[in-house]
């Protein structure tokens, strides 16, 4: 027998394994295998994904073209429709623009303004095509609404500068506009504002402040007869331009029908909050003497409709420096001097600002805006209340009959830029003021 103690056994996997360096290498190749197969197998996925990809843009592209193509192919089959005017085509253009709409065919802009020439002939056609525009500009709207000269001036004399054909236009323009801010108003969170948004910016909205008042007149008197006072409450928030536009409308919204004492009170303290805000809006760093100017032209056209509310904002402006009202007293000088106010704002204005605002300046110092004042009361068609007021001061007497005369002569041979929208030459107008 050997004396050699036997070699033990390996007991464990591992250790047989280690034993058999062959094995190792075969399991160890199948792995690497196996994980160099996945990778080629994730990277060939990969590359037929970015290819169908690839290819279904591709394929999206033409398809765009295609339809590209299509829509100018069918548009142009369609501009000699739409190029027509007249009321003889107003229904043919209608189906083909209205059609044309729906199916987005066309593009929004040329939209609106075929829509816009259209509502020339047929107002209904108009706002059937402009209510079915996606995403159509305002702007555009609100250069196509017209003043009419009762908007503007608060009179309407049979001269041929008031003779705006387009005012059903843009009545109808208005009511369009109130339909789509109801909606807008009656979402939660308004996350498409709708004609709103021409009321963002507030220097935009001081600049065409009388446009603005038309556009949106007929959507806050609606709000404030149903005493939606919710809703007006969210167009005032909306932004500053929005709650200028609302107090300038509202301030002159009184309807004049009986009511209860308590709505009365409701009333009065709305219309007093409306009035404060306006009278701070005018003292504001917000509103300089050009925006004083534009506002003050919309209070006169409107001074009789708001029964006294635009008073005391018109009489701190016209006693204000000439550095702040300079604008503001040139609109209204020139306003009164071609008779382009109506004699229902008139006399009251006279009354309540003109005169008033004179007896507080001949006892003040400010020369510069009580001779404003003067110049502005010798264009009052009756001169007898001016002359009581200054009565017993030699020196404004004198600047009175100057500024009348100068007053008369400038009406008699008017430039040629004004003989067209003087409203002086209209049957009954009051002749010029005489010392």
């Amino acid at each position: 027998m050997s004396d050699e103690p036997a070699k033990e056994e390996p007991k464990s996997r591992m250790a047989k394994l280690l034993r058999n360096p062959q094995l190792i290498s075969s399991v160890l190749l199948g792995i690497v295998g196996l994980i160099a197969t996945s990778i080629w197998q994730y990277r060939s996925q990969q590359t037929q994904k970015q290819q169908a990809a690839a290819a279904q843009k591709v394929a999206e592209t033409q398809a765009a073209n295609a339809w590209k193509i299509e829509r100018t192919d069918i548009l142009a089959k369609n501009l000699e429709t739409l190029a027509q005017t007249g009321s003889a085509s107003a229904d043919q253009r209608y189906g083909v623009l209205l059609s044309l709409t729906r199916a987005d065919i066309i593009d929004p802009e040329l939209a609106v303004s075929y829509a816009l020439e259209l509502g020339k002939d047929n107002t209904d056609y108009m706002v059937s095509v402009l209510a079915n525009t996606q995403n159509k500009d305002y702007q555009r709207l609100l250069r196509a609404y017209t003043l009419s000269c009762e908007e503007k001036y608060g009179a309407t004399p049979p001269l041929d500068v008031c003779n705006d054909k387009l005012t059903p236009r843009s009545q109808a323009l208005s009511a369009l506009v109130t339909q789509e801010v109801n909606a807008a108003l009656a979402t939660s969170n308004m996350t498409d504002p709708g004609p709103l948004v021409l009321l963002r910016d507030e220097r935009r909205v001081q600049s065409d402040i009388a446009q603005m008042t038309g556009l949106f007149e007929e959507t806050l008197d609606d709000l404030y007869d149903r005493r939606a006072w919710d809703d007006l409450d969210r167009f005032q928030k909306f932004s500053p331009g929005a709650h200028l536009v609302a107090s300038l409308v509202l301030a002159a919204a009184h309807t004049g029908e009986f009511v209860s004492e308590d709505e009365a009170k409701l009333l009065s303290t709305f219309h007093a909050a409306q009035t404060k805000w306006l009278i701070d809006y005018l003292a504001s760093k917000a509103c300089d003497p050009a925006c004083k100017g534009h506002l003050l032209d919309v209070m006169v056209s409107h001074y009789e409709e708001a029964q006294g509310d635009y008073d005391k904002a018109i009489r701190a402006l016209i006693e204000s420096p000439r550095a702040v009202s300079g604008p503001a007293i040139s609109n209204l000088h020139s306003r009164l001097l071609w008779c382009q106010v109506d004699d229902s704002d008139l006399i009251p204005l006279r009354d309540h600002v003109l005169i008033p605002a004179a007896q507080d300046l001949m006892k003040g110092k400010d020369a510069t805006a009580r001779d404003d004042v003067i110049s502005l009361l010798a264009l009052l068609p009756d001169s007898a209340e001016a002359e009581k007021v200054l009565s017993g001061n030699d020196a404004a007497t004198k600047l009175f009959r100057e500024r009348a005369q100068i007053a008369q002569h400038q009406r008699l041979v008017p430039p040629a830029t004004m003989r067209k929208t003087s409203f002086c030459a209209k049957p009954g107008t009051p002749p010029a003021a005489t010392p």
